[in-house]
């Protein structure tokens, strides 16, 4: 297996285990770590996507080293209309439930469908 396939599948896993992770949180009403929770969830879903992908972005995080917002924001648009969907709603949670805290727990239940359709695409396409 490649090295590209390990990873790829190493951030589809840890995208899963962040996505329940979050659940799990506002389950208890803590709107600020599942709000995390769940942007790492697609931000690592993402990340997994465009690695086995091959995409451009993911290539050119490894050059930088790291990932960017703008990396991440052009993997999501090139991945498809549910994936850039569930990466609008994720940056949502991190800027108004992380970071300002603005909303409540049911502005972040609103937003799980459309982030468990992503991690249900991730669990097929790496059969986890």
């Amino acid at each position: 297996m490649s090295q590209g396939f390990n990873e790829s599948r190493k951030r589809a896993e840890l995208a899963i285990v962040m996505f329940n992770e979050g659940l799990n949180l506002i389950s208890k009403g803590d709107i600020i770590q599942s709000s995390e929770k769940l942007y790492k969830a697609v931000e690592e879903a993402i990340k997994a996507l465009a690695i086995a992908k091959n995409l451009d972005e993911a290539r050119e995080a490894l050059e930088k080293g790291r990932w960017t917002v703008s990396l991440l924001d052009r993997a999501a648009i090139k991945l498809g209309d549910g994936v850039r969907q569930a990466w609008a709603e994720a940056y949502f949670l991190r800027v108004n439930g992380f970071h300002e805290v603005r909303i409540g727990i049911d502005e972040g239940n609103a937003r799980i469908p459309i982030i468990q359709r992503l991690i249900d695409y991730v669990r097929r396409e790496f059969a986890i």
